[in-house]
């Protein structure tokens, strides 16, 4: 059974004319997680776009997106899963070492209390909450999906360990779902033609190259822009 979530936030770390960033602590059964939280200046409950890292990354990944989305006026938490970036109080996820690995296929339990940390916050709109993952956390997103109901809408980079259960779950899930992967990517190309042939929603941005998850944000800059415009349209707009 999962452990009964406990949410602290911590102290304001920057703030700008729009913008106040803070750090902050969301707690995943003995996980401490750490993240840093977004908020754009506003009169109401605003969207917010929770993002989650790759193996072997962490939320800095994101810097560049979440500068994207509060010039939309979109709050963002990035947040570093279990063993990832400073998320490290119980351990640190080495590739390689175990497969499977806890540290990554029960982080679905980190994005479930990422979704009860936000929906904690009066100053979020529980309608508009939308997720980014990278690789491994594409899958967990899907899961926390299926056990605590979907969010607003999914953004997938390079979700490599994308399962058939998570497939199927696009077009039931009934919320937008964007694919971005690169053309050559090794281990996509299965889950790229399925994810064709089996949703009818789905839609999809094909870099070229074969390079993985969030390391394509460095890659191609462009893509932080695009994807905030599609987060944008996808939630506040139809």
């Amino acid at each position: 059974m999962m452990k009964k979530l406990i949410f602290v936030a911590a102290m304001l770390v920057s703030t700008s004319a729009s913008t106040a960033e803070s750090m902050v602590n969301v707690r995943s059964g003995d996980w401490i997680l750490i993240g840093d939280l977004s908020i754009p200046q506003s009169d109401g409950p605003l969207p917010i776009v929770l993002m989650f890292n790759k193996a072997a990354g962490d939320r800095k990944d994101y810097e560049g997106m979440a500068r994207s989305l509060d010039d939309r006026g979109i709050a963002s938490l990035r947040l570093d899963l279990r063993g990832h970036g400073e998320s490290t109080n119980l351990g640190t996820f080495v590739p390689g070492e175990l497969r499977p690995h806890p540290m990554i296929w029960d982080a679905e339990r980190d994005v479930v209390a990422a979704v009860e940390f936000v929906k904690a916050d009066n100053r979020f709109d529980q309608d508009r909450v939308a997720m980014v993952g990278g690789s491994y956390s594409g899958e967990e997103m899907a899961e926390a999906g299926r056990l605590i109901g979907y969010a607003a809408a999914y953004v997938e980079l390079s979700p490599g360990s994308f399962s058939d259960e998570s497939i199927a779950g696009i077009d039931e899930s009934g919320v937008p779902w964007l694919f971005v992967t690169s053309r050559d990517e090794p281990y996509l190309q299965e889950i790229r033609r399925l994810v064709t042939e089996q949703s009818v929603n789905v839609e999809q941005i094909i870099t070229p190259g074969r390079n993985h998850a969030s390391r394509l944000l460095g890659d191609f800059p462009d893509l932080n822009e695009r994807i905030a415009v599609w987060i944008d349209k996808r939630i506040n707009h139809e």
